[in-house]
């Protein structure tokens, strides 16, 4: 069954249920079902055997050699050819760059006035309303040859209404949105603040930029409080895409790398809290994003809105990595060496740089452990080097790394994770990818560098654990640091995982493997012959549980983050301990 053609029409995925597919039902979209006539037949160029070039089929060709019984239709004598080029980019609104400001332009006023139901319509519908207009300019004029105006030499107060950067009064309540939240969650290590100041500045003249942080803002806000309908973030979402083909598809197309990096993150961060589940997430942006940084390496540290994009887009490349174990989807070779060289050479790196380490540290560590499973490409030297790259962090960061306060966790008092105040959220997550980092060193460790399992078992465990408490007590210590308590429902997501697979590893390394396998992967108790503190009283202790499932709960709320899906696979998990 062929998806429908309105899906097909804002570059969706149909799900092609019944009459009226999900995505047209929830969006309130009239459902047009894709032609099933059997004369209405399409031939593409890439299927096509005469235009195919000689050598075996390109990504996406299939095989055009036909079995000796295929049966062929007959067809009449005559026939006519159609040109589909026009409908198809009609479809796809392909448009000549020219022409695509002016598309947008009609775009923004026929949807401007149902973009926000609950804000007031705007005053006006223009995109983009630069410097002073021709009229304001020439009625200032007119004013200041005036008796009265030669007087006061001033302009007059109501000029500023031709000097808007946003005529759209909702527009412009969205990008204020963006500025206050999710620009400031990507500055997070970014004290220049690239993406809520220099990005929302930038905004008003780039319409790709400024659709994809409307797009976003209006889908957070859909998820936070209602106050925007959830069409209208994909209706923002859409323009995007009707920019970005011919951008990605026409050469002639002139969009500076930086933009078109800033605009993917954004547009990532928008398919991360729009997917309501892990299995939801397409990645479409996420990879895209790698794609185009793969081939603009010096993005890196070539400072500037570019450098800030490549290291959000290396941040959200982690977060999916964790909540999949998986590696990252960025080849990170090329990097490795030239941001050695880049922070070698800078005789004062700064804490962004010192930040930056940190993430990169725990990339590299992802990378390492998360390849598939095979001794083949563990080795002793990487690993040895790993955990010196992390010791030599955690020895020579600056002083303003170190914690504001640190009190241990004391059950009796109602706090089962410690208490760790920074004075920076930047300082915060940086201290919380080395934990991070080192709590996935420790399970390789178990993995395959355990000599002596029942002592080593019990001393991987709680340097594990010990990490790992660090991380979700950082988060839970801050009030308002949005992305230090995302990091960590990561952290926790990957943490799942590893407390289920590690205890079962465990159980086999000291000859119990026997009962780990009755007890099922989902089955967290205690081992017979350790004192087990992952999969015994530190995941069993009803307080820490509720303090974990608030957690994941409250940073949902705040953050319009998917995380209910995570919370709800805990709280099944711990409900199966305590039966």
């Amino acid at each position: 069954m062929r998806g429908c053609l309105t899906c097909r029409q804002r570059h969706l995925k149909c799900d092609k249920t019944g009459a009226v597919c999900l995505r047209c039902q929830r969006s309130g979209r009239h459902c047009i079902p894709a032609p099933s006539k059997p004369e209405e037949v399409t031939f593409r160029h890439g299927q096509n055997p005469s235009l195919r070039p000689r050598g075996p089929p390109r990504y996406g060709e299939s095989d055009l050699a036909f079995p000796d019984n295929q049966i062929w239709v007959e067809t009449p004598p005559e026939v006519t050819f159609e040109d589909e080029t026009g409908r198809t980019a009609a479809d796809y609104h392909v448009l000549s760059a020219g022409e695509s400001q002016l598309y947008l332009r009609k775009m923004s006023e026929s949807q401007s006035s149902t973009s926000v139901s609950t804000l007031p319509p705007p005053s006006t519908s223009s995109l983009l309303s630069p410097a002073l207009s021709a009229r304001a300019l020439e009625s200032a004029r007119s004013q200041l040859d005036s008796p009265l105006g030669l007087i006061n030499n001033l302009l007059p107060a109501d000029i500023m209404a031709g000097q808007q950067k946003l005529g759209n009064l909702n527009e412009a309540f969205l990008l204020r949105h963006f500025r206050r939240t999710i620009g400031a969650w990507l500055d997070v290590c970014d004290h220049e603040r690239h993406f809520s100041v220099h990005a929302v500045e930038r905004a008003p003249s780039c319409s790709l930029l400024l659709y994809a942080c409307l797009a976003t803002a209006a889908c957070h806000l859909s998820h936070t409080n209602n106050s925007v309908p959830p069409n209208t973030a994909d209706q923002y979402h859409e323009q995007c895409i009707a920019i970005l083909l011919p951008v990605v598809e026409n050469t002639d197309f002139k969009t500076s790398i930086e933009i078109l990096l800033a605009s993917t993150v954004i547009l990532r961060f928008f398919e991360q809290i729009s997917s309501r589940a892990l299995s939801q997430d397409l990645q479409r942006h996420l990879l895209a994003g790698s794609v185009y940084i793969g081939s603009h390496i010096d993005c890196a540290f070539s400072g500037g809105l570019a450098e800030a994009s490549f290291w959000a887009y290396v941040m959200q490349d982690v977060q999916i990595a964790l909540a999949t174990r998986s590696p990252l989807r960025l080849t990170i070779g090329p990097f490795e060496e030239k941001l050695r060289l880049a922070w070698e050479h800078r005789t004062a790196q700064t804490d962004r740089d010192w930040a930056h380490r940190a993430l990169w540290l725990l990339a590299e560590t992802i990378n390492y452990c998360y390849q598939p499973n095979s001794r083949a490409h563990i080795s002793s030297t990487t690993w040895e080097i790993l955990k010196t790259k992390i010791c030599d962090w955690e020895i020579l960061k600056p002083d303003s790394f170190r914690p504001l306060h640190y009190s241990p966790a004391n059950t009796s008092l109602g706090r089962p994770f410690p208490v760790v105040w920074f004075t920076s959220a930047s300082h915060a997550m940086a201290t919380q990818h080395i934990c991070i980092a080192k709590a996935l060193i420790h399970e390789l460790r178990t993995l395959h560098f355990v000599t002596n399992a029942n002592q080593d078992a019990r001393i991987i465990e709680n340097d594990v654990v010990s990490n790992l408490s660090t991380v979700l007590g950082i988060s839970l210590s801050t009030d308002d640091d949005l992305p230090v308590r995302i990091m960590a429902c990561h952290a926790l997501s990957a943490c799942k995982n590893l407390l289920h697979r590690s205890q079962d590893l465990i159980a086999a390394l000291i000859g119990d493997y026997s009962s780990a396998l009755l007890r099922g992967p989902y089955t967290v108790r205690p081992l017979r012959n350790t004192n087990a503190v992952l999969g015994g009283s530190w995941i069993r202790d009803p307080l820490s549980q509720t303090c974990l499932l608030d957690l994941l709960r409250i940073t949902e709320a705040e953050s319009g983050w998917p995380l209910a899906s995570l919370a709800e696979a805990l709280s099944q998990d711990w409900q199966m301990v305590t039966e």
